[in-house]
């Protein structure tokens, strides 16, 4: 499977949430990625990731109706990390 959700979601689903990452990434993700690795789960970065996917599944039920798969919305957020570093 992967970080390939579309199983989970169609390709209207798949592309808005993407891309609703993209931007919420390249708005905001330098300053937070340049913090160190903590494994404690309470890191600015995993605080970051909580917020912006409670905001991402807000956005996603409004615009579809619809709650989105979990697996979808971590998937997907370290999918557009890799978009955005070019790998």
């Amino acid at each position: 499977m992967g970080l390939d959700c579309r199983e989970y979601l169609d390709a209207k689903q798949f592309e808005f949430l993407f891309n609703w990452y993209i931007r919420r990434l390249k708005s905001e993700g330098p300053s937070i990625k340049a913090e160190p690795l903590s494994y404690d789960g309470f890191s600015d970065y995993d605080q970051w990731f909580q917020r912006l996917s409670i905001e991402a599944q807000t956005a996603y039920s409004e615009h579809f109706g619809e709650p989105v798969p979990a697996i979808a919305l971590t998937n997907l957020f370290h999918l557009a990390e890799l978009e955005i570093a070019g790998k």
